[in-house]
């Protein structure tokens, strides 16, 4: 098999360097890893990738991302073991024209036998045979005329600029940007089009010039590096000499270009002459609208398609919201591709593969159906086994899914059709797909693994909601229950806000309740619509996230409803301890919510259902002393405990060491700033080197005074 795939390779070579082309092969080997390494390492190929758990040296599927920006002639890809399509997205656009894609699969009996639905969808594609050569057994005979174009593409004589489209694309920004009137617009193209060079020239352009301040911020620094090493490759082509590159900061005289994170970005506000934007989609619109208001000169970009994709939901609310706030923006695509030519063999088969290529699906006007008539809609549970073989419903649901939610991949595609606990739900009136739910069903362990959990010992994964619940939330036997957690809801954008998203969650809700489980609920991060939405939809809140998404500089909740009296004791229970507790949650770490958030928090938290008292207080201090809980949900009843004690007697602290009694009372002072604490300690005289230290000594501090009674 080796031998005769190294002779196929060899005798297209020159074709796909023609054609500037690339060429996926996919094959099966058995466990004979020595017999692969060495059929690779004689491939007659300059740039190599291989991505691998199994091949020495090789890099882990895991890190794939990595390799973004750089540019390789032969990329092995090895799916042996499992098959990573978001690493396999991320890698195919590293490799350029002219190159090869080599898909290593495990043995042709185990493939075959595979329960995969998304695998099986793989094998179809394979045995299509469009746009890839599958060596399925040692007879195959390829038909290469009909993988790849023997067009040769124009040359290329516009250096420094990949593409024509490139060239115009800088020279129009810089030319707009290097006016004095404010300028904004949006710039966006497909996978491999050079969109993150072309920023890096256009800040090459404007960093030439003299005092010009430049700020980039993207969901992580990762996403920008290539943009930072193309300025510097820029520099050294030119010669410059005076420059400082930096991993996060490039500067050419006095002017400066600063990577900074969204989150910080927004807290800050620094002064910048020209601010880039990099895959916008990622930032919440609630951000970006604040951003607009601030700076005058502001470019935005982002990927129309691939794992870094933009949501149609999210195009179409921006744009409306840069005709209210930028009247005359401006809109710029990006259509060629600077590694390879138009009608790429592998382009086309990959996003076939990942879902890369699904369109919107065409609605009939539906003037007849809203919020009147909502129940005349269908809702269906729906079979995957079928689904994999109705291609149309397939592209339907999954662009449905692309298209409403940023952060939707092709490994999510992937858990939707595998995992044996999701569930996939659609809303449908007259044959038009108008919405899906996605469930998840967690939970259900026993008591023991509860209890672990409860006690920050074990985090299972797949049950984010049973966890969280239990650990965070401080319910013992909260991941006992059964739940259904709504991983997505997608209505589709010209339809939304009619009461459909409201009674597809109904019918959900109903048949959730009706196979057994107890609890319904979800987790996003929180905005004040979508907190209208789920209290609307009566669901209490029982949590909020401590800690921000530094990209979307939200804070993640939890809202569920009871569906069973044992769900019900335990949603009224962690529901009474969040009413209990927002307000010193508000005024400790939640303290820098917006305003609006926290109002809608706080009238979600006047749901609250529960009547009667429970000892909240001691289970949290005591869980807190004594095993791995959470300081920040555990606070406001080590405040009460501390604050009961202090007023009663202080003879109750004399069990405590000198540092100890101090530790109690600087916590009460200062609740959750730990730097203060930290500090206050070290003034008294107290060796605490940090937070983590200081959080060892409160436990230590609160287990004493627990065991003193």
């Amino acid at each position: 098999m080796f031998k005769l795939i190294s002779i196929f390779l060899n005798a297209q070579k020159n074709a796909l360097r023609k054609a500037n082309h690339r060429l996926a092969v996919a094959f099966h080997v058995n466990e004979n890893q020595q017999g692969l390494s060495v059929f690779i390492e004689h491939l007659n190929y300059n740039r190599k990738l291989i991505i691998s758990s199994l091949i020495e040296d090789a890099l882990v599927p895991e890190k794939a991302t990595t390799q973004l920006g750089e540019e390789y002639d032969l990329v092995v890809f090895d799916a042996r073991v499992v098959f990573n399509p978001n690493a396999l997205g991320a890698v195919a656009g590293v490799l350029c024209g002219g190159g090869c894609l080599l898909l290593v699969l495990p043995t042709l009996e185990k493939w075959r036998n595979n329960t995969s639905l998304f695998l099986s969808h793989v094998d179809r594609l394979l045995r299509d045979q469009t746009g890839v050569i599958y060596f399925s057994d040692n007879t195959y005979k390829p038909n290469v005329s009909q993988v790849i174009s023997l067009i040769e593409p124009m040359s290329n004589n516009l250096l420094p600029y990949r593409t024509e489209n490139q060239k115009q694309v800088v020279n129009t920004v810089v030319s707009a940007l290097q006016k004095n009137d404010p300028y904004c617009c949006t710039l966006t193209s497909g996978r491999g089009r050079g969109k993150t060079s072309a920023l890096g020239f256009m800040a090459f352009k404007l960093l030439e010039q003299n005092n010009v301040n430049l700020l980039i911020s993207a969901p992580k620094l990762s996403v920008v590096e290539p943009l930072f090493q193309h300025i510097n490759n820029q520099c050294l082509a030119n010669k410059l000499n005076n420059f400082i590159f930096q991993k996060s900061k490039f500067q050419i005289k006095n002017s400066s270009l600063h990577f900074i994170a969204p989150d910080l970005l927004l807290d800050t506000l620094p002064k910048a002459d020209v601010l880039f934007i990099d895959e916008a989609a990622a930032i919440p619109l609630s951000m970006l609208e604040q951003l607009l208001a601030h700076y005058s000169k502001i470019i935005f970009s982002t990927t129309t398609h691939g794992y870094e994709g933009s949501g149609r939901g999210f195009i179409l609310k921006f744009h409306q919201l840069l005709d209210n706030a930028k009247p005359g923006w401006q809109k710029i695509e990006m259509h060629q591709p600077i590694r390879w030519s138009y009608d790429d063999p592998v382009e086309k088969w990959i996003e076939a593969l990942l879902f890369l290529n699904v369109k919107p699906q065409k609605m009939l006007e539906l003037t007849d159906y809203g919020r009147d008539n909502v129940s005349l809609g269908e809702v269906k549970l729906i079979d995957r086994a079928h689904l994999i073989n109705d291609e149309l419903k397939l592209a339907a649901i999954f662009s449905l899914l692309t298209f409403s939610h940023y952060r939707t991949s092709p490994s999510d595609f992937q858990t939707i059709l595998d995992s044996k606990n999701v569930r996939l739900y659609s809303l449908e009136y007259q044959q038009n797909l108008l919405g899906v739910v996605v469930v998840n069903q967690e939970g259900g362990f026993d008591a023991a693994l509860s209890k672990a959990i409860y006690q920050g010992e074990r985090r299972p994964k797949g049950h984010l909601l049973a966890q969280t619940l239990c650990f965070h939330g401080g319910c013992e036997a909260a991941a006992i229950l059964q739940y259904a957690r709504i991983m997505r809801i997608a209505i589709q954008p010209e339809y939304q806000h009619r009461g459909m998203g409201c009674y597809l969650l109904g019918q959900v809700i109903k048949n959730e309740k009706a196979r057994g489980m107890d609890v319904v609920g979800s987790s996003f991060s929180a905005t004040v619509p979508l907190l209208n939405f789920w209290r609307y939809a009566d669901m209490p809140l029982l949590r909020v996230g401590f800690s921000r998404d530094h990209v979307s500089a939200s804070h993640s909740v939890v809202v569920a409803k009871a569906l069973t009296g044992s769900g019900a004791r335990v949603v009224e229970y962690l529901n009474a301890k969040f009413c209990q507790n927002i307000m010193l949650w508000l005024a400790g770490p939640l303290f820098t919510l917006p305003e609006d958030l926290k109002k809608s928090i706080l009238l979600a938290s006047l749901q609250c259902k529960f009547e009667g008292s429970e000892p909240f207080d001691i289970d949290d201090v005591n869980s807190f002393a004594r095993f791995n809980r959470n300081y920040e949900a555990c606070m406001p009843a080590i405040m009460r405990f501390i604050e009961t004690l202090i007023s009663k007697s202080q003879n109750k602290l004399t069990v405590l060491s000198d540092p100890e009694k101090r530790m109690i009372e600087l916590s009460y002072e200062y609740m959750h700033d730990w730097s203060s604490i930290v500090k206050k300690m070290q003034i008294s005289g107290f060796s605490v080197s940090g937070k983590a230290q200081a959080k060892i000594l409160l436990r230590t501090a609160l287990k004493g005074l627990l065991d003193a009674g």
